[in-house]
């Protein structure tokens, strides 16, 4: 229960979610943008024209551009239209594209930081949402007991399950995208083989490209130079079907120690709050099928969720055309009911079944 005392049935807003989408969808930029800095980071505050009934704090993914990516300004926006006030901060391990053993206890404690500030966080009601790996930190944070009495719903876009399944599919699958593994790759000999500071280098600037021109194809044999002895072996590394499967052996054990704050928790209290999972149908970092296993997991649990799979959406595209009736009709309903518990209190007891769509 929430620390008010009270509960209401939590109702999908319907009017709130469709301003969202058309602002989206139109390139709005209703209310105002401010940039406030918070400690040693910067602060992204969206605020509606209206009072807001909440606020969601907005962790962006692996991009270089972090809350400056006109994806992510774009998308803070949008949920300005539908009335929440946006908090989107810098977290610089994120931005640098990398991911390590101290990133979950940062972005953990930024999130507990913000969510404590009364000149950030104006609203009793507080939402948490991000897209892709840092879906990991708003998930465990929701059940931070110092943070779980305020957060009202958690959005996760593009988010995963099983981390050892993800981390599979990225190093050996030849549908993944293979951003995901030079992210992983770059960041594996940074913290666990750091003596090989010309790998790192190669494997850094390989990752920055790709992250800057994130609308081209990713040619691996135009980003290494296998002239080079080095750069040869990074790309035999990164396209090899057996040096491939070895790495994954490497990174599985990674995963099992010095990154397992990357690890979905085994185990949901029922004070969780309210789950949206939206994931695009074709993604090519984050398999559809890691949202369907976590909401799976969450009606075992008898844990409200919504789970919303979209053909107009893929891993970082924001393109929606609204010739896509069912589908944006889709969108629309998961955003509303997002919208419609985030801006409720005591939404995340026990629920029925998330829609399944």
């Amino acid at each position: 229960m929430n620390g008010s005392g009270t509960q209401r049935k939590a109702h999908a807003d319907w009017k709130s979610a469709l301003k969202l989408l058309l602002a989206f969808q139109r390139h709005k930029t209703p209310g105002t943008l401010e940039t406030v800095v918070f400690g040693k980071t910067s602060v992204d505050v969206y605020q509606p024209p209206s009072t807001p009934a909440a606020t969601v704090i907005f962790i962006p993914g692996l991009s270089i551009r972090g809350r400056e990516d006109p994806r992510i300004r774009r998308l803070g926006w949008a949920l300005s239209a539908g009335g929440l006030r946006v908090l989107i901060p810098d977290v610089p391990s994120i931005r640098a594209l990398t991911i390590s053993t101290r990133q979950p206890d940062e972005v953990a404690n930024l999130i507990r930081s913000m969510a404590q500030d009364r000149s950030l966080v104006t609203t009793r009601r507080v939402g948490l949402m991000s897209v892709s790996f840092s879906s990991i930190f708003v998930l465990r944070a929701a059940l931070d007991p110092v943070l779980n009495d305020r957060i009202t719903a958690v959005g996760l876009i593009g988010g995963y399950y099983d981390i050892e399944r993800v981390a599979n599919f990225l190093i050996t699958s030849e549908q993944a995208d293979p951003y995901g593994r030079l992210v992983i790759g770059r960041s594996y000999f940074a913290e666990v083989e750091p003596e090989h500071t010309n790998a790192i280098a190669a494997l850094k600037a390989a990752v920055e490209t790709v992250a800057t021109h994130n609308n081209e194809p990713i040619r691996l044999d135009a980003l290494f130079d296998t002239n080079d002895p080095l750069e040869q072996s990074l790309h035999q590394l990164m396209t090899e079907p057996a040096s491939r499967q070895a790495f994954l052996e490497k990174i599985l054990d990674v995963f099992d120690s010095a990154w397992a704050g990357y690890r979905v928790p085994p185990e949901f209290p029922q004070s969780t709050p309210p789950v949206l999972l939206l994931h695009g149908s074709h993604d090519p970092v984050i398999p559809t099928a890691e949202s369907r296993h976590l909401a799976h997991r969450l009606a075992r649990q008898g844990l409200a969720h919504h789970l919303c799979i979209s053909e107009l959406l893929e891993h970082g595209n924001t393109a929606i055309s609204f010739r896509r009736i069912v589908d944006v009709y889709r969108l629309v309903a998961g955003f509303a009911w997002f919208l419609g518990r985030v801006q409720t209190d005591g939404a995340k007891k026990r629920a029925p079944l998330g829609a399944l769509f």
